[in-house]
């Protein structure tokens, strides 16, 4: 009674290519040589090749895995100390709105 339940065939047939499709290697092609420009135009910038030229930029060209762990040292940071300064924006703003209310409330109370 299960066998009659489960096909035996299914009918559908896969079939496995072995060649990407013309459009696809065209398109890595043109992705390739867009992020090469990028690079290209980044390693001719004035700036960087300053910033190559200085000993930081030497030694750093000398290690990559330690210029990596200072990107990502730097990434990192960057939000938690973002969030630090929106805190004390924060806080000197209420304080000041604090002492502006502070101030105008106070000579009332001691002229009565």
């Amino acid at each position: 009674m299960v066998e009659a339940l489960i096909p035996k065939e299914t009918g559908v047939g896969f079939r496995m290519t072995k060649e990407e499709p013309p459009s696809t290697s065209k398109d890595l092609q043109e992705l390739q040589k867009k992020l090469s420009l990028l690079v290209e135009s980044i390693q001719n910038n004035s700036k960087m090749v300053a910033f190559m030229k200085s000993p930081v930029g030497q030694y750093l060209d000398r290690h990559p895995f330690m210029a990596l762990t200072v990107l990502v040292f730097v990434v990192m940071s960057a939000v938690p100390v973002g969030f630090f300064l929106l805190i004390v924006v924060l806080t000197s703003l209420a304080a000041f709105v604090g002492v502006i209310l502070l101030e105008g409330s106070v000579p009332e109370i001691i002229s009565l």
